[in-house]
C-alpha cells in the first residue's frame, strides 16, 4: 500500500530565554553572546503512514505530539527535516485553532473550507451537513468569541470531518464534547475509515486508540520510542507513565530481596504474562481461572460461572492495598473489570512478608471471542505495586450466535397481528388524538 504521509528526520528546537531583554542583547551582539538555552521539542522523528489506515499517536504531556501535528499540517516549520503528504489534510488541533473569534460560525466555515482548497459553491453544498453535525443551532450565526469550549470543538470537528479529507488529523478534540457528540465523532471516523481515508488520532484515551487504530506510535521527550500494534505500544506507554510517577514520588525503599518469602500455592500453574510493571511493593505470585468444579479453564461457554483467583505477597508495608482484575478481548477492548475497593473490601495495613489471596466470582456473559485477564495490586491513589497484563488467556464459545463483546442473554417473544386488529387499533388511536370542539386550550 502506498504511503499517504511521510515524516523524514523532523526536529524542532526552541530558544529559551531567562529574561525578556536577553533576546535583545543577543540580537545586538549578532549572536556572539548567547543568552539562550536550546529546547528540542522533537529530535529526528521519522515514519510513514500508509493510505487508508488509522494510526494513534500517544505520549505523556510535553512529549511533542502537538508540535509534530502542527508540522504535519504546515502550521509550524521544522528546524530540520521535512514532511510529505498525498491529498488534502483536514486537521482538528488545538481548541478553535484556525478560527477568527470576530467571525461568525458561518464565516469561519467558509474561511476554513477555503484554506482546505474548497470553492464557495462546494462549501455551500456541504453547509447543511456541517450545521446538522455541529448542532449548535442559531449560534452558528453568532461570533465565535461567544462560543463555549464545547461549541468550538463541535463546529471545528464538523468542518474537518464533513469535507471528506484524504487525511484527517484529530488532536484530543473528543475530550471536550459530551458523550453524545463523542459517539457521533467516533462513528464519523469509522465512516471515513470505511471510505479508505487516512486518520491520525491523538488521544490519552487508551480504549479509543485500541478501538480505532491498527497502529500506534509512542512519543516521549521528543523521540519515537515505540511503533507497532496498539496493545503493545499502550503497554509501553503505561510503563512510561508509571516511571514518571515513581520519579515524582522519589520513593527510596528497602530492597525486596530481604523480604521474607511467601511460598506460592503449589496448585497454581507457573505464572506467565505479556507485560509487567510496578514499584515492587507487592508481587503477584500466582493466578488462575477456574469453573464451578474448581477446574482450570481455557475454554468457557458463555454464561458459565467462573472464578479468577490471584495470590500476592508484599515486600513493603502498605496501607489499604487494592487488588483488581481486567478482562480484554483480542482487540484490547476492555470487556469488564473490578477491584476490591469497588467491592467494598478493605485490608487495612498490610505488613512486609504478608500475603493476600483474592477471588473474583462472575458469570461469564461475554461474546464469543478470545480474551486475556490482567491482574493488578495498587494503592488507593493508583500507584501500581505490581501489574500483570496477559496473565491468563481463555476463549468463550456459545451454542447460539451472538454479536459484540457482551452476551446480554436476550430472549425474544413474538405474535402475529391480524390486519383487522391493526386497523382497529389505528382508528382508536386517531380518535383519541381528536380534540373536542369548542374547548379552549391555554
Amino acid at each position: 500500500m502506498s504511503p499517504a504521509l511521510r515524516v523524514e528526520g523532523v526536529s524542532k528546537v526552541y530558544r529559551i530565554y531567562d529574561r525578556p531583554n536577553d533576546r535583545l542583547r543577543e540580537m545586538l551582539t549578532r549572536g556572539r553572546w548567547k543568552r539562550h538555552r536550546e529546547f528540542w521539542a522533537l529530535k529526528d522523528i521519522g515514519f510513514e503512514i500508509e493510505a487508508g489506515t488509522t494510526t494513534g499517536i500517544v505520549g505523556p504531556n510535553g512529549s511533542g505530539k502537538s508540535t509534530l501535528l502542527q508540522i504535519m499540517t504546515g502550521t509550524l516549520d521544522p528546524t530540520h527535516g521535512n514532511v510529505w503528504h498525498e491529498g488534502r489534510i483536514a486537521a482538528l488541533l488545538e481548541l478553535g485553532a484556525g478560527f477568527n473569534s470576530e467571525f461568525t460560525g458561518i464565516e469561519n466555515i467558509f474561511m476554513n473550507a477555503t484554506l482546505m482548497g474548497f470553492s464557495r459553491s462546494e462549501t455551500q453544498a456541504h453547509l447543511p451537513e456541517i450545521e446538522r453535525f455541529a448542532e449548535i443551532g442559531p449560534f452558528i450565526h453568532q461570533t465565535v468569541k461567544t462560543y463555549s469550549s464545547g461549541m468550538y470543538v463541535r463546529l471545528a470537528f464538523a468542518i474537518a470531518a464533513s469535507v471528506e479529507p484524504d487525511i484527517l488529523i484529530v488532536d484530543e478534540a473528543l475530550a471536550v464534547g459530551d458523550a453524545v457528540f463523542q459517539h457521533r465523532c467516533l462513528r464519523r471516523i469509522k465512516e471515513l475509515q470505511e471510505h479508505g481515508r487516512t486518520v491520525l488520532f491523538v488521544s490519552h484515551d487508551a480504549a479509543a486508540v485500541r478501538a480505532l487504530c491498527t497502529r500506534a506510535i509512542l512519543l516521549n521527550a521528543g523521540r519515537v520510542i515505540a511503533d507497532g500494534k496498539p496493545t503493545d505500544v499502550l503497554n509501553r506507554y503505561q510503563k512510561v507513565i508509571m516511571e514518571r510517577e515513581e520519579a515524582y514520588d522519589a520513593e527510596t525503599s528497602a530492597s525486596t530481596s530481604s523480604a521474607d518469602p511467601v511460598p506460592s500455592d503449589e496448585s497454581l500453574a507457573p505464572l506467565s504474562y505479556t507485560y509487567r510493571h510496578g514499584d515492587g511493593s507487592a508481587e503477584i505470585v500466582g493466578a488462575e481461572l477456574t469453573d464451578a468444579a474448581h477446574r482450570r479453564v481455557e475454554i468457557s461457554e458463555t454464561g458459565e460461572p467462573l472464578t479468577a483467583r490471584v495470590i500476592a505477597r508484599f515486600h513493603r508495608d502498605v496501607n489499604e492495598p487494592v487488588v483488581g482484575f481486567l478482562i480484554r478481548n483480542r482487540h484490547g477492548i476492555h470487556a469488564y473489570g473490578t477491584n476490591t475497593k469497588e467491592q467494598q473490601i478493605e485490608f487495612g495495613p498490610v505488613r512486609r512478608g504478608e500475603g493476600l489471596e483474592v477471588s473474583f466470582a462472575f458469570n461469564c456473559w461475554l461474546g464469543v471471542d478470545h480474551y486475556s485477564i490482567s491482574f493488578a495490586i495498587h494503592g488507593r491513589d493508583g500507584q501500581a505495586y505490581d501489574w500483570l497484563d496477559g496473565a491468563l488467556f481463555f476463549n468463550v464459545t456459545s451454542m447460539t450466535r451472538t454479536e459484540g463483546v457482551a452476551n446480554l442473554d436476550a430472549t425474544a417473544t413474538a405474535r402475529r397481528r391480524p390486519p383487522n386488529l391493526l386497523a382497529a387499533e389505528q382508528r382508536e388511536e386517531r380518535a383519541l388524538n381528536i380534540k373536542p370542539e369548542g374547548v379552549a386550550h391555554g
